[in-house]
């Protein structure tokens, strides 16, 4: 495929404008990033500049012949996040100075599936949420003997118990926790990876598990009293890893050292570790957020404890934490046994759900009413 200057030009500018504008994550861009190659490969990276519903229409038809690795056809699912992230890339293009005269902003919105793919490609997945009963056993099951598995010990406790991303766990400083309060200040100032780099102030969530409390206080106390670790050291270090005999090979000591994580990599797999040797299916860590939620849902909240729990985890609104993303959906098969035990009329709907069989009466005779109304009209 020849090089076009003039388009790596302009995909440069857009990668730096993801990122130090729109906040995005490095992931994130990387996505962007291939959706832009695949739309260079299929015409031969033309220029940008020549963008039309022509090139929009063969590019679609192209994805979807394109086959993966297995020789399968790519997912709908797929072939809408890449046609999604191509949107952006041409609507950003499109108000750049030479380009405006050039790509037409109602062309751009061609890039997209029809209406019937694009339902089935965001209807969400069963989404698998890890029991409780699971995460406290694979806590459990830690044998403490050295630094690092007290600390791996720690990280499962404190992702639980705030339901914290993991990249912004694996960037927290000591200074970043209050202890007295239970309070994380997840603030970008300090160094902390939040997503798009917004400050969270997260307290501990009353998790049904008051150990893990005292399993995360253990390990900071340790940190700040037999390590003497200061305030800019994370509370999640590296393993300290020491060459073996003659420089042949790498032994991890069971010690730690005061240094940063590069990336989620060691994380995500501390967690794998720990839930296969407790035999537990492997969740990764983002799932305890869902986990967390899922527990209130149990709960009759009021709008404002929903608010609370909303920001603890750092979402704008309600409808992000309980709604869109699926956080606290009822599972199916909780939704089917719910449906199915419904008596409705009898003396345990008034007990179960706070109104009684006059007043459901009443309710029915009101909408019945309306209803007439509405067709009078």
């Amino acid at each position: 495929m020849k090089k076009s200057f003039q388009n790596e030009v302009m995909k440069k500018q857009f990668f730096l404008y993801l990122k130090e504008v729109k906040g995005f994550a490095n992931n994130s861009v990387d996505a962007h990033e291939r959706a832009v190659l695949l739309w260079q490969e299929s015409n031969d990276n033309k220029a940008f500049a020549g963008f039309g519903k022509q090139q929009v229409r063969a590019f679609k038809d192209w994805l979807k012949n394109r086959t993966n690795r297995k020789g399968e056809a790519l997912s709908l699912v797929y072939r809408y996040h890449v046609l999604r992230r191509l949107r952006l890339f041409f609507e950003w293009l499109s108000m750049q100075p030479h380009y405006k005269s050039k790509i037409n902003p109602t062309v751009v919105e061609f890039l997209s599936l029809s209406k019937k793919e694009t339902r089935i490609a965001i209807q969400p997945n069963k989404r698998k949420i890890p029991p409780l009963e699971d995460v406290i056993k694979v806590i459990e099951s830690i044998d403490v003997q050295t630094e690092v598995d007290q600390r791996d010990r720690a990280l499962l406790c404190f992702t639980l118990l705030t339901g914290a991303r993991i990249s912004a766990i694996y960037s927290l400083p000591m200074k970043a926790f209050e202890p007295d309060t239970l309070t994380v200040d997840q603030n970008p100032k300090f160094g902390v990876k939040t997503k798009f780099s917004k400050r969270i102030v997260t307290t501990f969530f009353p998790i049904e598990y008051e150990q893990a409390i005292h399993y995360f206080l253990d390990w900071y106390k340790y940190l700040e009293r037999k390590k003497g670790f200061k305030a800019d050291d994370p509370i999640f270090p590296q393993s300290i890893i020491e060459n073996g005999k003659e420089n042949i090979s790498y032994y991890n000591t069971g010690e730690v050292e005061p240094l940063f994580w590069a990336s989620s990599n060691s994380v995500r797999k501390i967690f794998q570790k720990h839930f296969l040797n407790a035999e537990v299916p492997y969740y990764h860590p983002h799932t305890f957020r869902h986990l967390v939620v899922k527990e209130f849902a149990k709960t009759r909240l009021t709008e404002e404890e929903k608010k609370a729990i909303s920001q603890n985890l750092g979402h704008e609104n309600t409808g992000t934490t309980f709604g869109s993303y699926g956080y606290g959906h009822i599972q199916e098969e909780r939704q089917i046994e719910i449906v199915k035990n419904i008596k409705v009329g009898e003396k345990e709907v008034e007990g179960k759900y706070g109104f009684s069989k006059e007043e459901m009466k009443q309710a029915l005779a009101e909408a019945i009413k309306e209803s007439k109304e509405g067709e009078s009209l």
